[in-house]
């Protein structure tokens, strides 16, 4: 892909790029983090979200929540020092199908000090391990392409394919939808746990929460009922659900 910042006025920009092949949007993560920001945003127009936000066309965005520039900036809103919050904007941007998602991969810095290089420990220890933790009194390395619920929705997205948003539902603070049969997702931005039944017209069956763990032995059981329900559905506050087909418990 190409990076273009686009900055608004500058005589490079973005469409010139187009004929060459996938383009950084820069507006991707501005546009989208205020929804997770504030409380209240998850509302029914994120259901289109995408070009209609005057972002560029779906098949020509790299999209993303920071890179190793605008984490450092103060350009990037959300970032691993953002907790929860970073993780739920991870999962809505490899769950909804917009642009050709990218996820982040770095290491601990203060903002103190925003030039200091990576942490002297290698990412991998000596006995295979990695070695990761996102404190300076840790081995510095962030790693949030390996935490659960990022690593595991870049599967998630894999299995949705070219499906279309369905059963799309939100109330505010929490937000729900499927793609097709395959797979369906749930956030929870708010400070309650949600309960409840969920239309989401899935086959039967106990499938994995991935967001925990896709371990079909060891993962949290979402239960699919035989009319496409989620009888009993429990997002916990400030977290999601997501299961697919291919990850179903055993």
């Amino acid at each position: 892909f190409q990076e273009v910042t686009a900055v608004p006025g500058e005589a490079i920009q973005s469409p010139m790029y187009f004929g060459n092949g996938p383009v950084t949007e820069f507006g991707f993560a501005a546009t989208l983090a205020p929804k997770f920001m504030n409380t209240g945003e998850l509302r029914g127009d994120l259901e289109a979200f995408g070009e209609g936000w005057g972002l560029m066309p779906s098949d020509k965005a790299v999209v993303f929540l920071d890179n190793h520039d605008s984490q450092r900036n103060g350009q990037a809103p959300l970032t691993y020092k953002n907790g929860d919050l970073y993780t739920l904007a991870n999962v809505f941007m490899l769950a909804y199908p917009y642009g050709y998602p990218r996820v982040m991969s770095s290491y601990y810095f203060d903002y103190a000090d925003t030039a200091a290089g990576p942490p002297a420990a290698p990412v991998h220890g000596p006995d295979g391990k990695v070695n990761c933790g996102e404190g300076p009194s840790g081995h510095g390395w962030v790693c949030e392409h390996r935490r659960p619920a990022i690593a595991n929705m870049v599967k998630w997205r894999r299995e949705a394919g070219e499906s279309p948003v369905t059963h799309f539902f939100s109330t505010g603070d929490a937000l729900a939808f499927c793609r097709g049969a395959a797979a369906c997702m749930a956030i929870n931005r708010g400070s309650t746990d949600l309960s409840g039944e969920m239309p989401i017209g899935m086959a039967a069956g106990e499938y994995c929460n991935v967001i925990v763990s896709d371990d079909p032995a060891e993962c949290p059981r979402v239960v699919v009922s035989a009319d496409g329900m989620i009888k009993e559905g429990h997002v916990p506050a400030m977290g999601a659900i997501a299961i697919h087909t291919g990850a179903q418990a055993k």
